[in-house]
């Protein structure tokens, strides 16, 4: 039996009802409250109270919570920085007493092994060197890497929350550190180990 026009055109509303309301319930999950309370966004946002990051365990439950989150993160992009300076600087140790050994000819080295002092002369300065640190010296300068790649890490996920109070932290934060503890990639020493020199 044929279904009445009118009725035909009411189940099409009620399709079209029910797509709209679809698409209104899609756009809403992109900025949502989980059953915990905690506000997660996928797009730019300044929510402040119950605001989670990472983990629900890292609810912030009260302006004050959230205050503390974002000077931490502030000051765990510095502490990146300061890392980086740290990892630069063992470097230079490394390379500083292998030049003092080599000069006084103490290699304490194998020979033909991939540790050893390969003295090459006829250099600008005289004595030159290829130094290949220790493998001892190289977990030390791996657990210095490897930390400041994960807090960094961190950070990334961290801006993936779209928070602007967030996202400014971040960026105040690297920018400062940068300031305070890049000085010394901008040298002109003969006897340089780091990367991003000025000349």
């Amino acid at each position: 039996m044929a279904l009445p026009i009118q009725n035909l055109m009411d189940m099409g509303s009620m399709d079209h009802g029910s797509s709209s309301s679809m698409n209104d319930s899609s756009a809403s999950s992109m900025s949502m409250s989980m059953g915990d309370g905690c506000k997660i966004s996928m797009l730019w946002n300044w929510y402040t109270v119950d605001t989670c990051f990472l983990s629900a365990t890292w609810h912030n439950k009260t302006r004050a919570m959230f205050a503390g989150s974002v000077i931490g993160v502030f000051f765990l992009t510095i502490a990146i920085e300061f890392v980086r300076r740290l990892g630069r600087e063992f470097d230079r140790r490394l390379v500083a007493a292998a030049r003092v050994r080599a000069s006084l000819g103490q290699s304490t080295s194998a020979p033909n092994s991939e540790d050893n002092l390969n003295k090459n002369l006829g250099s600008a300065e005289g004595t030159s060197f290829v130094y290949t640190p220790t493998w001892g010296h190289q977990v030390l300068r791996g657990l210095l890497y490897g930390s400041q790649f994960a807090a960094a890490f961190l950070v990334m996920l961290l801006g993936m929350y779209y928070n602007g109070y967030m996202l400014f932290a971040i960026f105040l934060g690297q920018t400062t550190g940068y300031i305070i503890f890049g000085r010394d990639t901008c040298t002109c020493t003969i006897d340089h180990v780091t990367t991003g020199h000025c000349c």
